[in-house]
């Protein structure tokens, strides 16, 4: 018997389109692939490495150089791998960034990586010859440990958590990779009391730095010998990460006493730089910004010599200001924050390299920013703010150090090509772009002489960066400046032309400002400071002195000091200077070996087993629900076989999903068979009722494409054929006659037509989101093509925003909306909300309809930044929230479902005044006026909440406790809710 459309209406909760309003919307665009690869492989002795035909040039160094580091590695750690390693380089680090075995994206500050499970090491090949033989022995290091620690167990790679000073501080100590920038961020930590006991060393920076103290004292104290003791014995102890047990063991005493020994040992050779040499302050005047934690550095001048631009995170981004060149006082932000025209505003100030100039006329300022996977040139107006002209040069990648020429037409800098960096110009009115330098070197931090027909530059010579001079019209015509082993970084010409100053890390390794006269060739070391000094530009002329303005790095950040020069601390006559020219030996490797052309082939793909995924989570009324999944990927990762379960209670769903990440269009095919659940009021023989779980079956495939316009909007569309099982609720009568009712399986079946625009702006802090927006917005149309389902068309659409407040507060909002429209009304879907972080203080999925909403307001701010447990581990990010939830959810006809008396309500016909239902209707129907969010400025089917919450991370899991109560807006209802649940929040 077909029973009236008011009851068939709680069919289905639809897991093929998302299951809840919650799973709706799925933000995981993948990143943009730019280039096709057409992977080639080598096999050296003791590697597999992977190029493709524009970097085969490069494969003969990239052999010599890993078989070099393999040598160097299996001596020092008396080790041998027992695998070959897979090495896969990238000629460019914007290409590097493609790559699809890390699917986040990957910043420019990330030279290379490694990864345990099939132990590969990926590296960009774009820096200098020295220090790409370094990157490659750092990353080899990692494999090193992996099979040293993990020894290729599975278990043991996925429950190790070795911490990170061990594992990137061995690296850093045998890759001798530390250079003076690295040094001067460790003394400055030792002379300013920042040194940490070594079970204290979390992340960031200094954790390499101190990594590598460590182990530089233990080589120092113990010789290898030590070292690989060390190494092995926390092997042992490896599961439980029981350091103190393998320092016990390896050096004979316990964990204090070593903090106490590799503390003095830090001391005594750091702190007599405090008493030897002087402090920034000493010289000049800090006019920088002046708060904790706030970076100012790449000074460069107006023409006049009163403004300054500078880069700074004040307002936690960085950005381009205008300040005051005789106090610093600020006066413009000129790029303001966040925006969507580039990503960042690109730096290099821990590489040694100038980052702005500012136009002979005063009217531009050029900095490199961002875009894509290019950098563009911009220019401002640094007086009004205004953007003038975003410059692409889609030929180069890696600019920096932008120049401008004395007449203000061309701008100079550095940029990659091919894998080789030299020194170009742009012309800004014709667009012409000139290679000024071209030879095989490192090329950076060009400026023009006064009257443009030369330019200065830094040429990197094996391990040392050196003052050079070329010709504007002639790149043969090149002079060498400054000579000796030593690092001479960012020249600018004095303003009077005869002189230039520069940054030398000469003699001690510390970055001190000098002076060279370029007529008598005499130099003059104007600073001896601790820590570094850096970018000096000439600001202005007082009398007879000259004032320059320069960085200075200095308890933990960069600071800008403005200098009136007085007396130098040293003067070196031509005759003193070293002018020998050894280095001028390229870096060349241990061994050099020549390639077998046997041993190159086409690269062919298989797939292995990449780190499995985990969530769990715990809704406030108790029910689980969790996803896994397992992941098989070609080598490369741009082909993935992922198998995936999901669970709600005891209900599962299984997802087969084949992805194609090679090309810019992502290719996505999809096979699945999902369950879900609802809660039905059914009524027994003799009027009983008994709530009964309701189970229902979605099974299928789809085919997808991704295509991302940019990096931050794209669209997906989909076909796909959906098999269904749903219940539907029919009236029988037993033999005294009786009624009762039961839940009979109806099958249909539809085609799947899915279209959705995407977008993804969000700026990311440790604790979520913090600023930007993400939507997805679309439809699906599903025609039936058998059964008795009927014709249905699904319009979603899951909108949130996140406004930044402070550096550590933000503002959130997230919109849902599910319109399910079918033409025939008792197949349309229902869809369920409540509960979790929708409405909370109300129950787990207590609403439905094919109608739902719901709106989340939410304040979110720090409380704590962690909570370390003595026993290891620390629950971070505690977070308070402030929080208001809005939603509702009904059936098309005014018709809904109310969760307190748990019966349906439906919309009087027009022109009756009560139902015509009698009976069993009356049991689960009540009739009243049709569903209707608010009145007067009151709820009255719509429901809303307040309340606050705590927000914190213990290992991968998000904890969330919430106090919420219910109001209508006129008056609040009920007592206060409290509810725990893990999962994260929007």
């Amino acid at each position: 018997m077909k029973m009236p459309t008011w009851l068939r209406s709680v069919l289905i909760i639809s897991l093929a389109l998302g299951c809840s309003a919650a799973g709706m919307a799925q933000f995981s665009r993948p990143k943009v692939t730019y280039d096709r690869f057409k992977w080639q492989v080598y096999h050296a002795p003791h590697f597999d490495i992977y190029y493709y035909p524009e970097e085969e040039a490069f494969l003969e160094r990239m052999v010599s150089f890993s078989e070099s580091a393999y040598l160097k590695l299996s001596e020092d750690l008396d080790h041998q791998l027992s695998i070959r390693v897979p090495l896969i380089y990238y000629k460019t680090h914007p290409e590097f960034e493609q790559t699809n075995i890390i699917l986040q994206e990957i910043p420019e500050a990330v030279g290379a990586f490694a990864e345990p499970l099939q132990s590969r090491m990926v590296l960009p090949i774009d820096g200098p010859p020295d220090k790409t033989y370094k990157l490659i022995l750092h990353e080899l290091t990692h494999i090193f440990e992996y099979d040293i620690l993990f020894n290729n167990q599975l278990g043991r790679t996925f429950r190790a958590n070795p911490p990170l000073w061990i594992m990137e501080g061995l690296a850093s100590f045998l890759a001798e990779d530390e250079d003076s920038f690295d040094q001067m961020a460790i003394r400055d930590a030792v002379v300013n009391s920042l040194v940490p006991r070594i079970q204290e060393l979390g992340g960031g920076f200094l954790t390499y730095r101190f990594g590598n103290a460590v182990f530089t004292f233990i080589h120092e104290r113990w010789g290898m010998e030590g070292v690989r003791n060390f190494l092995f014995e926390y092997r042992k102890v490896l599961l439980r990460n029981n350091i103190p047990k393998a320092l016990k063991e390896a050096f004979g005493m316990d964990i204090d006493e070593f903090n106490r020994q590799f503390q003095k040992y830090l001391r005594q050779r750091y702190l007599p730089y405090l008493l030897e040499k002087s402090e920034p302050a000493d010289y000049g005047r800090e006019i920088g910004f002046q708060r904790p934690g706030v970076f100012t550095f790449a000074p460069t001048v107006s023409p006049g010599g009163e403004l300054v631009a500078v880069l700074a995170n004040r307002k936690l981004e960085l950005d381009l200001w205008i300040v005051s060149g005789s106090d610093g006082a600020p006066l413009r932000n000129v790029t303001k924050g966040f925006t969507n025209k580039w990503q960042y505003l690109t730096t290099e100030v821990f590489a040694g390299k100038r980052d702005l100039t500012w136009s002979p006329a005063g009217d531009m300022v050029a900095v490199f920013v961002r875009k894509e996977n290019r950098r563009n040139l911009v220019l401002f107006n640094p007086r009004t703010g205004k953007r003038l002209r975003i410059i692409p040069m889609p030929s180069l990648a890696l600019q920096a150090s932008p120049a401008f020429s004395p007449d203000g037409t061309v701008v100079a800098f550095s940029a990659n090509v091919g894998g080789v960096f030299d020194i170009y110009t742009y012309d800004l009115v014709s667009g012409e772009i000139i290679n000024r330098t071209d030879d095989p070197y490192v090329d950076s931090n060009p400026m023009w002489s006064a009257d443009g027909t030369t330019l200065l530059y830094n040429r990197r010579i094996n391990a040392y960066e050196k003052i050079f001079e070329v010709m504007a019209s002639d790149p043969t015509r090149k002079t060498q400046l400054t000579f000796g082993e030593s690092s001479d970084i960012m020249p600018a010409y004095a303003r009077d032309g005869r002189r230039i100053y520069y940054s030398s890390d000469r003699g001690d390794g510390i970055f001190n400002l000098f002076e060279l006269d370029l007529a008598g060739g005499s130099e003059r070391r104007l600073t001896d400071i601790m820590t570094g000094v850096f970018a000096p530009v000439e600001l202005d002329t007082l009398g007879d002195k000259n004032v320059v303005v320069f960085t200075a790095y200095f308890r933990g950040r960069y600071r800008l000091y403005r200098m009136e020069l007085g007396p130098p601390e040293e003067e070196i006559p031509l005759s003193s200077r070293d002018l020998s020219t050894v280095e001028l030996q390229p870096f060349t490797p241990p061994l050099q070996l020549t390639l077998d052309e046997d041993q190159k082939e086409k690269y062919k793909r298989s797939y292995q087993v990449e780190s499995p995924g985990l969530e769990v989570g715990v809704t406030d009324n108790g029910t689980f629900f969790g996803n896994t999944a397992l992941t098989l990927a070609d080598l490369m990762g741009d082909k993935r076989w992922i198998f995936a379960v999901s669970t709600v209670s005891s209900y599962s769903n299984l997802d087969v999903l084949h992805v194609d990440y090679s090309r810019r269009t992502n290719f996505i095919y999809h096979v699945y068979q999902h369950e879900d659940f609802f809660f039905f009021p059914r009524r027994l023989p003799g009027g009983f009722v008994e709530i009964e779980i309701a189970k229902q079956r979605f099974s299928g495939g789809s085919f997808s494409i991704q295509y991302p316009f940019n990096r931050h909007y794209g669209f997906d569309a989909s076909l796909g054929l959906t098999d269904a099982s749903v219940p539907v609720v029919e009236t029988a009568f037993d033999s005294n006659g009786n009624s009762f009712t039961r839940l009979e399986d109806v099958d249909y079946r539809s085609v799947d037509l899915g279209f959705f625009f995407t977008a993804d702006t969000t700026r990311w802090q440790s604790w979520g989101p913090h600023h930007g927006q993400r939507f997805r917005i679309g439809a699906v149309a599903s025609p039936e093509i058998g059964g008795e389902g009927g014709d249905l068309v699904t319009y979603q659409v899951d909108y949130r925003k996140y406004f930044k407040i402070t550096r550590r507060s933000s503002f959130a909002m997230r919109t849902v909306g599910i319109i399910s429209s079918a033409e025939n009304t008792e197949f349309r879907r229902t869809y369920s909300i409540g509960g979790l972080n929708q409405l909370r203080g109300f129950g787990y999925r207590d609403y439905r309809g094919d109608r739902v909403f719901f709106q989340n307001f939410e304040f979110r701010l720090p409380l704590v930044d962690q909570l370390r447990f003595p026993f290891g581990g620390s629950i971070r990010d505690i977070r308070a929230v402030l929080f208001m939830d809005i939603g509702g959810a009904y059936y098309e006809g005014g018709e809904w479902y109310d969760p307190i008396e748990e019966v349906f309500i439906a919309k009087i016909p027009k022109g009756q005044d009560r139902c015509s239902a009698t009976g069993f209707m009356d049991t689960f129907q009540r009739c009243r006026e049709g569903w209707e969010f608010s009145k007067g400025g009151e709820l009255q089917n719509g429901v809303a909440s307040f309340g606050v919450g705590l927000n914190m991370r213990l290992g991968f899991l998000e904890l969330n406790w919430v106090f919420a109560k219910q109001t209508n807006f006129s008056e609040t209802i009920g007592p206060w809710r409290s509810a725990f649940y893990i999962g994260n929040k929007f």
